[in-house]
This record gives structure tokens, C-alpha cells and sequence, in this order.
């Protein structure tokens, strides 16, 4: 009985369900056709047809009226017919809605949906295709006046300045009259209605016009300077560059020359005019204007540089002759000293170069004073040459004095290499003096060898110095390489006399040990040996003060420290 119950409540709940969505659904889509009606219904009260009523009353014609006429059909068919078709549908909807025919009505309404919109959208462009309509009518009304304006302003302009304009004129009229003609093909057809054709019209009229106001404002400048200031100019060059020839001066470059060819690109740049070839008059405009300032400059450098070269010249001689000077005395003395010493730093041949540089710049100093006699000199080219020649004597004297200084110290260093080899000389016969002294039995074979190694250098050293021709970098070499290998002589010779002094003083030191310890006895026997037999004082000294250290500890100590105290004693007295 339970289970009836729960089946009968689940069946109420769904008739109730099903009941209030059908009633839901059918109120909403009423809803929307209500709306869609609504929409249609506002195409009616537009303003577009009453705009499309105006725009026929206007005078159209040609590409204009033909569109025109397209968007015209193209509404009024949406008016006229889509929306009619779309209400009857919508009435047909509705019913269909009471009949709880959802998925129809649905799927409907959305195409009905998006043939409003598209409707919509075509009543849009519609209304801006009328705006636009208006505002070409207008514009081109306008447009017609400010060009009509300004036309009669070009034609007032070339009958007021044909001079200005030259052999430009007639072309010039041509090409206003040709534009006019033009413009009386675009009043005809925008006062006709066909604004379209019309504005296509207008552009290329509007290139032709700004092309005319160009050449206008172009030509007079420029047939200006080709009729009245170039002329003028190329006169006054052509006399000046005469005169200035006819008082001695020269150029690099024949004037007239140049004054032809500039002639020669004003008479082509006349032609030009006549065919208006503005830009190409433009560019000749500029190089013959470019070619004027040169020959300007090239005349006035000359001047300048005369100037220059005329009052620089007794200095700029005088400054050749103290090189000159210079380099005389500098010859002497490389040839002096080169027959007794050898020179190392190619003094010689960088003297050779000096000459060399010298003699042409003399050179050149001698051709300029004979050319100016023949009234033929280029005095630009001069005067560059001597700016770099100037420099150049400065250099040749610095150089010069760099050798000298380089050479002139060659004598006093040969005077100090002779005393520094006597010095050398007395120094080693010292060192053997103060072995004879010592009355040893011998010196090592090791000793002798570098012993008699340096007193070779010396004497090398010394025929080197009596030589005809020296040379002294070689001897400063030689005199560094001795100074050192004599120190270590000294060294070595001081070692012997310390060593061998010491070795006697402790040997008799150690002969109070002898009898008690037979290895003192033993070390005095081997000390002995060495220093009659082998002649190693140091190994000696080291043998015997060994021994005594160990059985009297610190007693060569002693000994040493009394025996340099001795030394330093008889150094100070």
C-alpha cells in the first residue's frame, strides 16, 4: 500500500513539473515574439524612407544614380516584403506557442533573430550612403567655388608675372588651360549628380593643380638666377680670373675652362624651363651654383695664398739656410768622428736621409724663385707645400740634433772607458800583491783559470781602446762584463787570504789538543794536506775548525771574530 503511495506522489510531482515549464517556456518565447514584433514595427517609423524620398527629388545621373537606385530597391524590398514575411511568421509562432510547440518556435525565432539584425545593418548603411549623398552634394558645391577661385587666381598670376616665368610661360598657359578644361568636365559632372564619377575626376584635378602651384613657385627663382645672377657672376669671375692672370697668377685648373662648361648647363637648364623639367632645372639650379662658389674660392685662395707665400718667404729661406747650416756642421762632425769610432744607431745613413730631404727642399725653393720670374706659379700649391715642408724642417732639425747629441758624448765616454781599464788594471795587480804576501804554497788550478780569464778581458779590452776606429757600445758592453767578472775575482782572491790566515791561526790553536785527542791530531794531519798539497783553504779551514769545535765548542769563533777585528783595525788605519 506504501509503494502506491510513494508511485502516485512521484506522478504529481512531475505533472506539476512538467505543467510549470510548459507554462514557463510558453511565457518566454510570447515574450520574445512580442519583442521581434516590436523591432519590425520601428522600421515603419523610420526616417530612412522620407531621406530616400529626398534623395530622389535630387539630381543624380551615371555611377551615383545607379547606386543609388541599388540601395534604394535593396531597403525597400526589407521594408516591403522580408519584414511583412517575418510578421506573418511571427503570427504563426504564436499560435504554435499556445500549441506548446517549443522546439519549433525556438529554433525559429533565432533565424527570425538574425534576419532583424541583418535587416537592421542594411538600414544602417542605407542611412549612411543618404548622409553621405548629402555631404558629396555639398562638398562638391563648395569645392567647385574654392576651385573656380582658385584658378582665376593662377591665371591673374601669369598674366601679372609672365617676365618672372620666362620660357616657361607658354607651357605654363597650356598646362592652366588644360586644367581648366578639366575643371569645366568636373563642374559639368558633379552638378549633374554623379559625384562618384565626379571625385575621380576631382583627384586627378587635384594632382594637375598642386604639380602647377609647384612649377609656379619653382620657376621664378630659378629662371632668376639663370637670366640675371649666374651671368653676372661668370662675368665678373671671367674678368678677374683675366686680370689676376694678366699680374702673374696661375691655377691648377683653367677657369675659363670651367666658366664654359657652367654656360653650357645654363643655356641646358633654359631649354629645360621651356619644357618645364622643374627638377631637372632644380638640380642644375644648384651645380652651377656650386660650380660658381668654387671658381670664387679657387680666385680668392690665390689671392690669399700669394699673400701667404710673399711674406712667409724671406723667413721660410732663412729657416731652409739655418737647416742648411745645421746640416753642414752635422756631416763634418759624423765624418770627423767616423774615422775613429763606429757608430751603432745608423747615424750615418738617417744623416744621408736628412740630406736628402733637404736637398729637395732646396730643390723646390729654387724652381719656385725661377718660376716666379715666368709668372708661373700656382701660389695654392705652393703655399700647401710649404706648410708640409715648414713641418718638415722642424723634424729634419729636431732629428739633427737628436744625432748630434747622440754622437758628441763619444769622446768622453772613450776618456772614461781608458781610465775605467787602467782602474781594472791596477785593481788585479792589487789582488795578486796581496797573495804574494801571504808567501802560500800554491793557488788552485780553478782560481789561476778565472784569474788569468780576466786578466785577458783587461788587456782585450785595453787593444780595443788603442784600435783606429772604436767601438764604444761594444767597449760599454765590455766594461760592464769586466767590472762584474773582477768583483767576483776580488770575492774569490778575498776568500783565499781570509781562509788560509784563518786555517794557520787555528792550526796552532789546535795544537794544545793534539796529544790528548788523536782526532784533532787526525784533522790537523788532513788540514795540513789540503792546504800544502791541494791548496783548498776553505776546505782546510773547514777541517781543522771542525775538530776544534768538538772538543772546545765556539772556539773558531773566537778566533774568527779576533782575526776580523784584527782586519778592520788595519782597514781603518
Amino acid at each position: 500500500m506504501d509503494w502506491m503511495m510513494l508511485v502516485l506522489s512521484a506522478i504529481v510531482i512531475i505533472a506539476v513539473v512538467v505543467y510549470f515549464s510548459f507554462f514557463y517556456f510558453q511565457r518566454r518565447y510570447a515574450h520574445e515574439i512580442a519583442l521581434q514584433k516590436e523591432e519590425i514595427n520601428k522600421f515603419t517609423g523610420s526616417t530612412v524612407q522620407e531621406q530616400l524620398q529626398d534623395a530622389e527629388k535630387s539630381k543624380l545621373a551615371g555611377e551615383t544614380l545607379s547606386h543609388f537606385e541599388e540601395t534604394k530597391q535593396d531597403y525597400r524590398y526589407m521594408v516591403n516584403h522580408d519584414m511583412p514575411e517575418i510578421l506573418e511568421r511571427l503570427d504563426e509562432l504564436s499560435v504554435s506557442n499556445e500549441r506548446y510547440r517549443f522546439f519549433e518556435v525556438g529554433r525559429e525565432l533565432k533565424l527570425i533573430e538574425a534576419k532583424i539584425i541583418a535587416a537592421q545593418k542594411l538600414e544602417l548603411q542605407t542611412k549612411k550612403e543618404l548622409t553621405a549623398l548629402k555631404r558629396s552634394n555639398s562638398e562638391h558645391q563648395k569645392k567647385i567655388k574654392e576651385l573656380e577661385k582658385k584658378y582665376q587666381n593662377l591665371r591673374k598670376t601669369l598674366l601679372a608675372k609672365n617676365f618672372s616665368y620666362g620660357p616657361s610661360i607658354d607651357q605654363l598657359e597650356d598646362r592652366l588651360a588644360s586644367i581648366e578644361k578639366t575643371f569645366d568636365t568636373y563642374t559639368k559632372t558633379a552638378l549633374g549628380g554623379d559625384y562618384i564619377k565626379s571625385s575621380k575626376i576631382l583627384n586627378e584635378l587635384t594632382k594637375e593643380t598642386v604639380q602647377l602651384e609647384k612649377m609656379l613657385k619653382a620657376i621664378p627663382p630659378i629662371y632668376r638666377n639663370l637670366k640675371n645672377v649666374f651671368p653676372v657672376q661668370l662675368k665678373e669671375i671671367t674678368a678677374g680670373s683675366q686680370q689676376m692672370q694678366g699680374q702673374g697668377y696661375r691655377f691648377k685648373d683653367d677657369p675659363a675652362k670651367k666658366i664654359t662648361e657652367l654656360k653650357n648647363l645654363v643655356a641646358e637648364s633654359i631649354i629645360g624651363l621651356t619644357k618645364l623639367e622643374t627638377v631637372e632645372a632644380a638640380n642644375y639650379d644648384q651645380k652651377i651654383d656650386q660650380g660658381i662658389n668654387q671658381l670664387y674660392d679657387e680666385l680668392e685662395a690665390e689671392l690669399k695664398a700669394r699673400a701667404h707665400v710673399e711674406k712667409g718667404q724671406q723667413t721660410f729661406s732663412q729657416f731652409v739656410k739655418h737647416a742648411r747650416s745645421n746640416q753642414h756642421e752635422l756631416l763634418l762632425e759624423l765624418d770627423r768622428l767616423n774615422q775613429n769610432y763606429t757608430f751603432n744607431h745608423n747615424e750615418l745613413a738617417e744623416a744621408q736621409e736628412l740630406e736628402q730631404q733637404l736637398k729637395t727642399i732646396e730643390e723646390d725653393l729654387a724652381t719656385f724663385k725661377k718660376d716666379v720670374t715666368k709668372e708661373a706659379v700656382v701660389y695654392s700649391e705652393v703655399l700647401a707645400k710649404r706648410n708640409k715642408q715648414t713641418e718638415q724642417l722642424r723634424q729634419i732639425e729636431k732629428k739633427q740634433t737628436q744625432i748630434g747629441n747622440s754622437v758628441q758624448d763619444l769622446w768622453q765616454e772613450e776618456q772614461a772607458a781608458r781610465n775605467a781599464v787602467k782602474e781594472f788594471d791596477l785593481e788585479i795587480h792589487r789582488l795578486k800583491r796581496d797573495l804574494e804576501k801571504l808567501h802560500l804554497p800554491g793557488l788552485s788550478k780553478e782560481y789561476l783559470d778565472y784569474f788569468y780569464t780576466v786578466s785577458d778581458e783587461i788587456e782585450a779590452l785595453s787593444v780595443s781602446l788603442e784600435k783606429t776606429k772604436i767601438n764604444m757600445e761594444e767597449i760599454t758592453k765590455a766594461l760592464l762584463d769586466v767590472q762584474a767578472d773582477l768583483d767576483a775575482l776580488s770575492e774569490k782572491t778575498n776568500d783565499i787570504v781570509d781562509s788560509s790566515a784563518l786555517t794557520e791561526r787555528v792550526l796552532q790553536y789546535a795544537n794544545r789538543y793534539r796529544v790528548r785527542y788523536p782526532e784533532v791530531a787526525q784533522a790537523a794531519n788532513e788540514a795540513y794536506a789540503l792546504f800544502n798539497q791541494k791548496f783548498d783553504y776553505a776546505a782546510s779551514l773547514e777541517k781543522i775548525a771542525t775538530a776544534v769545535d768538538k772538543v772546545e765548542p765556539g772556539a773558531y769563533k773566537k778566533i774568527e771574530d779576533g782575526y776580523y777585528h784584527t782586519q778592520n783595525g788595519k782597514e781603518q788605519e
